[in-house]
C-alpha cells in the first residue's frame, strides 16, 4: 500500500497483518512465535528494547491493574513511566502511553509509517510480511516511542504466554507473575504447571521475581525456574502479606506488610478485593526497585495507588442504577467479580449483560456467574471470535435463568438499565471486546480493530 502518512492509514496498514487476539493462533510454537526473529527486526530499528529499564509481568488476570498500579506509583514519584498494555478497549493508541497518557494520532502515525519502511523495504517483502504480526508491530512502535521519548522506566504487559511473547526481548529490573489459571488451553497447555512453564519463561537470569498467591503446582515451577536461572522469589504469603480493612463500591483500604517494610490504611480507588491482592504484589515489586537505588517515597506509593484509574474493571460508569463494566473472561476472572458484586452490593438484583468468546470457557464461566445474577441478556460483540447469543443462551437455562438475547450490545445495555430499579446494578461482561466495544459506542466512537 501507499506509504502511510494519516493516522486512519495507519490503522489501515496494522490491519493487513495477522492478529492472533481476533484470530487464534494454530499453535502457540515459534513458527507462530519467534522472540528472536522479533530481536533481529528490533535491531534494524536501533535496539529501542535496550534503550529503557523496565518491569515485565505475566500472569493469566491481575496483569493490567497491577501495571497501571505500578505506573501509577512510578510516575507520582517522579519517573518518566511507559506503560505498554493489551489489549486496548477503545483506541489502539492506549496500548502505548507514557504517565498514563496515549501516545498522539499524529505520533502513532509517523511511527507507523516509519515500521512501513522498514518492513516493506526489508528483501522478500512476502516473508517479512509473514513473519510479522499485528502484535510484534505494535510492541515494536511502543519500545521506539519509549525509547525516543527517552523515558526513566516502562511496565510492559506481556501479550500471550511468556515465553515466546514478542516482549520477551526485555531484561527487566523485576519479573512480575500474576495469579496463574486455565486459560488458553490450546495453546498454553491444559493443566496450571503447563500455563505456569509457558509464563515463567520471561524469568531471567539472576533476576528478582514477584509472585502473586499460587497454586502449589504452580509455585513449584516458579521455584525450579528461579533456582535454574539463579533468580530470586518473593511469593505473596510467604514473603509478604496484606489485608483488606474496608471493601465498599466506593473504593478499598488495606494493609500491607512485606520485606521489613508496614504500611498502614492504604486507599485503592479500584474495587474488589482481588485489587488489593494485586496492590501487595505492586508494592512489592516497588521495594525491590528501592533496593535497586529508585528512589520512591511512601508518600509516592501511597499518593499512587490512590490515584490509579484502570478502565473496564469493576470500573463503574454510572449510578442508579449502577451500571459496571468489568471484562471478567476466564473463571478465575468471573469467580472475583462474583465476590465483588456479593459483597460490594449485598442484596441488590443484578442484571447481567454478557458476551463471551468461542474460545473461552463458557459453561464454567456462566456456571460461576449464575448464582448471583437476576435477570441476563446476552449478546455478542463486533469480533469473529465472539460466541453466538443463543448458545450463551441455552447454557443460562440450563441454570434455571431466564435470558434474553439481543445481538446488540448497546440495545441490551439499554434494556437491561430500562428494567432494573433504582438500587440494582447491571454489570456488562464477559470480554474485554465486549467492554470496550460498549465504551466506545456509548461516545459515539467506532471500536477500533
Amino acid at each position: 500500500m501507499p506509504p502511510v502518512s494519516t493516522y486512519d492509514e495507519a490503522l489501515a496498514y496494522l490491519a493487513q497483518f495477522i492478529n492472533y487476539e481476533s484470530q487464534q493462533p494454530v499453535a502457540y510454537q515459534p513458527e507462530h512465535f519467534n522472540v528472536q526473529a522479533f530481536a533481529e527486526f528490533l535491531q534494524t530499528l536501533g535496539a529501542p528494547h535496550q534503550a529503557f529499564p523496565s518491569v515485565h509481568i505475566a500472569g493469566s488476570k491481575g496483569k493490567g491493574s497491577t501495571a497501571a498500579m505500578l505506573a501509577a506509583i512510578l510516575s507520582h514519584a517522579g519517573f518518566r513511566t511507559g506503560f505498554a498494555t493489551s489489549p486496548h478497549l477503545v483506541t489502539i493508541r492506549e496500548r502505548t502511553q507514557i504517565d498514563r497518557q496515549p501516545i498522539s494520532r499524529e505520533a502513532f502515525a509517523a511511527l507507523v509509517g516509519e515500521l512501513q519502511a522498514q518492513v516493506d523495504g526489508t528483501p522478500l517483502v512476502a516473508h517479512a510480511r509473514r513473519m510479522r504480526t499485528f502484535f510484534e508491530l505494535t510492541t515494536a512502535l511502543s519500545f521506539v516511542y519509549f525509547a525516543r521519548q527517552k523515558v526513566d522506566i516502562a511496565v510492559v504487559e506481556v501479550g500471550l504466554g511468556g515465553r515466546l511473547d514478542t516482549t520477551n526481548v526485555l531484561t527487566p529490573q523485576v519479573v512480575v507473575l500474576t495469579p496463574i489459571g486455565l486459560e488458553h488451553t490450546r495453546l498454553l497447555g491444559d493443566t496450571l504447571a503447563a500455563i505456569a512453564g509457558e509464563k515463567a519463561g520471561i524469568i531471567k537470569p539472576h533476576s528478582c521475581v514477584v509472585s502473586a498467591a499460587q497454586a502449589p503446582e504452580v509455585v513449584e515451577v516458579f521455584e525450579r525456574r528461579c533456582q535454574e536461572q539463579e533468580a530470586t522469589l518473593l511469593l505473596a504469603g510467604r514473603d509478604f502479606h496484606w489485608q483488606t480493612t474496608l471493601a465498599t463500591c466506593y473504593g478499598s483500604r488495606l494493609e500491607y506488610d512485606g520485606a521489613g517494610q508496614a504500611l498502614h490504611d492504604l486507599t485503592l480507588p479500584l474495587l474488589g478485593r482481588h485489587q488489593v491482592a494485586n496492590a501487595a504484589v505492586a508494592l512489592t515489586v516497588v521495594q525491590q526497585l528501592q533496593r535497586q537505588g529508585w528512589a520512591i517515597t511512601e508518600t509516592q506509593m501511597r499518593q499512587g495507588l490512590a490515584h490509579v484509574r484502570w478502565e473496564g474493571r469493576l470500573e463503574v460508569l454510572s449510578r442508579a442504577p449502577w451500571v459496571v463494566l468489568d471484562g471478567a473472561h476466564t473463571v478465575e476472572a468471573a469467580t472475583a467479580l462474583t465476590q465483588a458484586l456479593t459483597e460490594l452490593w449485598p442484596g441488590q438484583r443484578v442484571h447481567l449483560v454478557l458476551g463471551i468468546a468461542t474460545d473461552k470457557n463458557i459453561p464454567a464461566i456462566i456456571a460461576t456467574l449464575a448464582p448471583v445474577v437476576h435477570e441476563v441478556t446476552v449478546t455478542r460483540f463486533n469480533s469473529p471470535r465472539a460466541a453466538e447469543p443463543q448458545r450463551l443462551a441455552e447454557v443460562f437455562q440450563q441454570h434455571g435463568r431466564t435470558v434474553q438475547v439481543e445481538p446488540d450490545p448497546l440495545v441490551a445495555l439499554a434494556q437491561a438499565r430500562s428494567q432494573a430499579q433504582f438500587t440494582d446494578v447491571v454489570c456488562v461482561t464477559g470480554s474485554l471486546l465486549l467492554v470496550g466495544e460498549v465504551k466506545a459506542r456509548l461516545q459515539g466512537l467506532a471500536p477500533e480493530f
